[in-house]
């Protein structure tokens, strides 16, 4: 299994405009995808966010969330139809989660050198602007990200 594969990109999901739901949601797809446990992966998720928001701002989340059993990172996109009220920085609605699944036991931090190649690319406005040009596409998305974040 690649850490970043088209099969976990999802586009105009439909989730309703709150955080929990939108967050279940993801949960569930990445879930179905990979074989991962919905239950504890939402439960990964909703704990994260309690500590602070990971609504980055400009319209995306990094929702992240570390799941036992799992042996390597995974890295996915969900595209909302309408914005969700994620409570963001910038109090914008997100259109668009790149979600970061890390395996429990992660001795070397991947979880925190995989979110640091996307914090940084995501104050690169013209990143941010093809993400949103592309949130319809989920092979250009696939190609954007691939192009420009290095992965392992």
């Amino acid at each position: 299994m690649k850490e970043f594969d088209v099969k976990n990109i999802f586009t105009d999901i439909v989730v309703g405009d709150d955080k929990p739901t939108a967050l279940a949601t993801l949960a569930q797809l990445f879930a179905d995808k990979n074989g991962l446990d919905r239950v504890a992966l939402t439960a990964g998720f909703n704990a994260r966010e309690a500590e602070s928001t990971t609504g980055f701002g400009n319209g995306v989340a990094i929702p992240h969330a570390k799941v036992a059993g799992l042996t390597q990172p995974v890295v996915g996109i969900v595209t909302f139809e309408t914005g969700v009220d994620w409570e963001a920085l910038d109090d914008a609605p997100v259109e668009i989660a790149i979600a970061l699944i890390m395996p429990l036991d992660d001795p070397n931090k991947t979880h925190l050198k995989v979110l640091s190649k996307f914090a940084r690319k995501l104050m690169d406005d013209a990143f941010i602007h093809n993400l949103k040009q592309n949130r319809h596409d989920a092979m250009a998305l696939y190609t954007l990200v691939n192009d420009e974040i290095e992965f392992n």
